[in-house]
């Protein structure tokens, strides 16, 4: 495969149908992370119902630590990096891709050990220490990984990217379902997220072609203006991977077994939901770190319309949760899970400000505020950890779950409130904001109607969306984008 030049690459951002390509990029990330999801739901009700409330409790506790621990490797290198390949010739590109690759082989394992000794430091069982190390194997591979498709991303070549997500979830869930089967105990549950991550290397080895692979780069002196510059989106990046997992650290010390496994529950289910922004939102990210330095008016135009589209959808997520929470539970891990409900409900309000904390958060780094996002961060990893200690002792599962809704919807505002802050040319026009939330109001009437909460919940779903059309707050980008899309598929 051969790598393309940089005329060809900066025509893909500067084309005409590049915000196009980007949505379709997004649709197609969101889509093949739909049928993970799908895939998920699935091995989740094998899970639950094979491990309990208290193992799930237990389970859940060590993806957190290791999710901690990929938000604290990560050190920002993944989107300063793709900010930085945009812009850089082919042979900088290749160097620069192979000092990524070190620098993950270096950093991830080290802080895969730091979550190790904190298993062993909180006085965890012996088998939450060692899938730490399982799991936390499975995060340096996967990190591996996403770093290897860089190049197709900022290609937009968004499907090549989606199968390497889309194969380690594929492999996770037929691990877990092949377990559960065979009445596996708890430790080789997380063997299976080491064998997803080798599974994702290989496949991202493919798709980028052998005439694209390197081989990792260990110069320090060459990572040094790398990592200084990636610094403060790092300690972003932790702080935003870390504050709603601490809330599940914090139960396991603070609250009984049986309501962290509840708090799990409704965070699994969320933080499912949770990748959903990220995927869809980070489509558009090459095109908004070239607009920045070429083209400001259509960064204010990209940011006006992912910020429409991420409410839109993180609404309509949201009202899901809300009105459905009994019926997900109950059909992911049965009646021991139905005390689930009320934190699933009360977390709910997160998705929402999940998607506009994204809008936000690429936008800072796009026009290269990354100590602005630091401070966003840090205000909301206080207030989450002040609610946290506070609220769990108090309301257990419940109150981990307000401490997480709180805190997403305030990083969302403070984000927002930042990028106006530092860009006053960037503030977004909010008219589409209460018209969203009126057309949410009206379709979580629904929870009145004299009906099953699953059918509920579907009718809820399509009074917003119809609610939406008639006030004209969705984004006409969506219906181009997509019909332009069937037109080229006919063709």
């Amino acid at each position: 495969m051969t790598e393309p030049d940089d005329s060809d690459r900066h025509a893909a951002l500067t084309a005409p149908d590049a915000g196009q390509r980007a949505i379709r990029g997004g649709i197609i990330r969101v889509a093949g992370y739909g049928a993970a999801l799908v895939l998920t739901a699935v091995a989740s009700v094998f899970l639950l119902r094979h491990l309990g409330v208290v193992r799930f409790g237990q389970y859940t506790t060590v993806i957190a630590i290791v999710t901690v621990v990929q938000g604290l490797t990560d050190a920002g290198l993944t989107v300063v990096g793709q900010r930085l390949y945009v812009h850089a010739d082919a042979a900088r590109r290749r160097t620069l891709l192979a000092d990524l690759v070190g620098i993950r082989l270096v950093l991830t394992p080290l802080g895969v050990l730091v979550g190790v000794l904190f298993a062993v430091v909180a006085g965890y069982p012996h088998a939450l220490v060692t899938g730490t190390v399982l799991a936390g194997l499975g995060i340096v591979l996967a990190t591996v990984a996403m770093t290897l498709v860089m190049p197709l991303s900022v290609d937009l070549r968004f499907g090549a990217v989606t199968a390497v997500d889309f194969v380690r979830q594929l492999v996770i869930v037929a691990g877990i379902v092949a377990l559960v089967v065979a009445g596996s105990g708890l430790v080789p549950f997380f063997a299976v997220y080491a064998v997803a991550g080798a599974a994702a290397v290989g496949m991202a080895l493919a798709l980028v072609g052998i005439g694209s692979w390197v081989a990792p780069r260990f110069a320090w002196s060459e990572w040094k203006p790398l990592l200084r510059e990636a610094a403060p989106v790092a300690l972003s990046s932790v702080v935003n991977t870390t504050y709603v997992r601490a809330l599940i650290i914090i139960c396991s010390l603070l609250a009984t077994a049986e309501q962290t496994g509840l708090f799990a529950t409704s965070y699994r289910v969320s933080e499912i939901l949770l990748g959903v922004p990220q995927m869809m939102l980070g489509a558009a990210f090459p095109i908004l770190a070239h607009a920045h330095v070429a083209d400001q008016e259509r960064l204010r135009y990209a940011l006006q319309r992912m910020g429409e589209a991420a409410l839109l959808l993180g609404l309509g997520l949201a009202l899901v949760l809300a009105v459905g929470a009994e019926p997900i539970v109950l059909l992911l891990g049965g009646d021991r899970f139905a005390a689930a409900a009320d934190p699933l409900r009360i977390q709910s309000v997160a998705i929402a400000g999940a998607f506009m904390t994204q809008v936000g958060t690429f936008a800072l780094i796009a026009v290269q505020q990354q100590r602005a996002l630091v401070a966003v961060n840090v205000f909301a990893l206080v207030t989450v950890l002040a609610l946290g200690c506070t609220l769990i002792p108090l309301w257990e599962a419940n109150g981990a779950a307000l401490a997480a809704s709180v805190g997403e919807v305030s990083l969302a505002i403070a984000a927002l409130a930042m990028l106006t802050r530092v860009r006053p040319e960037l503030r977004p026009d909010l008219r589409y904001v209460p018209k969203l939330l009126l057309a949410a109001a009206l379709g979580a009437l629904c929870v009145l109607l004299p009906i099953p909460d699953a059918v509920a919940a579907v009718a809820a779903v399509l009074v917003y969306g119809g609610v939406a059309l008639v006030l004209r707050a969705v984004p006409l980008e969506l219906f181009e984008a997509l019909l332009k899309r069937k037109a080229a598929l006919a063709e």
